[in-house]
This record gives C-alpha cells, structure tokens and sequence, in this order.
C-alpha cells in the first residue's frame, strides 16, 4: 500500500471521482472535498482540516467547476454574472485550494496535479468564459510550478478531452485530428496519469500539462 497523503477538491465530480477512486485503490489516505466554496476562508478551513485528518499532505488534486461554467452560451450572450461566476469561481478555487497547502507540501517535497479539459487550448464555441478560465487555470500553474519548484513542490496539469467535463461538447464545436481513433476517453483514465505524476516515475516533471485525449490535441 502507498503511504500517500492526498486531498482531491470537487469529488463529487466525475474527474475528482476518477482522481479518488485511483488513489484509494493503490492505498494512499484521500481526503475528499466537495466542489470549493465561493468564500476563501471556508475554503481555506476545509482544506487545513483534510490536512489534519492526513496528518500532512503529499498530493493535491484541484478539479472542477460550477455548473454555470459547464453551460453552454453565445458569446454575445454572456453577462457579467455569468463571466464573473465561471472565471473568478474557477481562479479562485485553484488559488484557494493551493494556497493553504503549500507548507504542508513544502514539509513532504509533495505534488499538485491541476485537472483541466482541452478546452482551454483549443477554445471552445458556446464556451468562451469556461474556455478562459480552463486555460487561466493552465497558466497558473506554470506560475506556481516555477515558484514553488526551489521548495521541491512538482505543480503539472492533466488536460482531458473536452465529453469528459463539459455539458455538451459538441457545442464546442473543437474538431480533432482524429476524433475517436485510439479508443473512447472516460474520466477513469485520468487516474492512470494522476498515479504516474504523483509516485516516484513523475519526480523530474514540473509545470507540464499532460494531455489526455487520445492525441487528438496535438500541442504542448
């Protein structure tokens, strides 16, 4: 069994889902949150709390989003209301997440894993303020990565294809390369790549975005 310490946000969802089923199953401690809070100290407390129950932290996986931000919309629709709900509420529940984390994966060398969709690279009609946000997610944890790098914390992303997140990824209108030729993507896949970027064989990647779609997204 692994000695692992993991905190997993937004569990109730299928990545987060996929992300604590994965780490259970190969012995790791999880401390399942639920989707993070629009308020930066109740987030703050849940995630000091999950690393009380740990008794430290290794790993944290950051995933998911509102629903709002898994709706589609026209572009020339979209309000202020629904912009602000879907970018800030996605920055900020990375940020908040990250933030009370780091001393304690500062005392392990520990990992961050970043779960994000395609969309953010490749853009998505019907998705602008999500496709933003999923790639603002993106940059951020470069930022981190290499801020955090000279305190042993690894910081990667694992972008998904977009069906495994969005309400309706056809009205994102993404066309791939290949669509479906290396087999259909579930989103107990990404468990695969959080065991490799967690354990010992993902030691010397940092600020990587692993892109999980069959390759059909044929970019860094």
């Amino acid at each position: 069994g692994s000695s692992m310490r993991a905190i997993v946000t937004a569990a109730e969802q299928p990545l987060g889902a996929a992300a604590v089923e994965r780490l259970e199953r190969i012995g790791a401690a999880v401390s399942a949150l639920s989707l993070a809070t629009a308020d930066r100290a109740a987030q703050a407390e849940a995630i000091r709390r999950g690393i009380d129950s740990l008794e430290g932290l290794d790993l944290l996986i950051i995933s998911g989003w509102s629903a709002e931000a898994l709706r589609p919309g026209p572009f020339e629709e979209l309000t202020d209301e629904a912009f602000a709900a879907t970018w800030e509420g996605g920055m900020q529940g990375m940020l908040w997440a990250l933030q009370p984390s780091i001393a304690a994966l500062r005392e392990s060398s520990g990992s961050v894993i970043v779960l994000i969709p395609t969309t953010g690279m490749t853009g998505g009609a019907h998705y602008s303020a999500a496709a933003a946000t999923f790639e603002g997610q993106r940059i951020l944890m470069k930022a981190a990565a290499r801020q955090l790098a000279p305190a042993g914390i690894r910081v990667n992303a694992v972008a998904v294809g977009a069906e495994l997140v969005l309400d309706d990824a056809e009205a994102a209108d993404v066309h791939y390369l290949a669509p479906g030729s290396l087999g259909e993507q579930a989103p107990a896949d990404v468990g695969d790549i959080v065991e490799f970027l967690a354990g010992p064989l993902g030691r010397n990647l940092s600020g990587q975005t692993i892109t999980m779609d069959g390759g059909r997204w044929l970019a860094p």
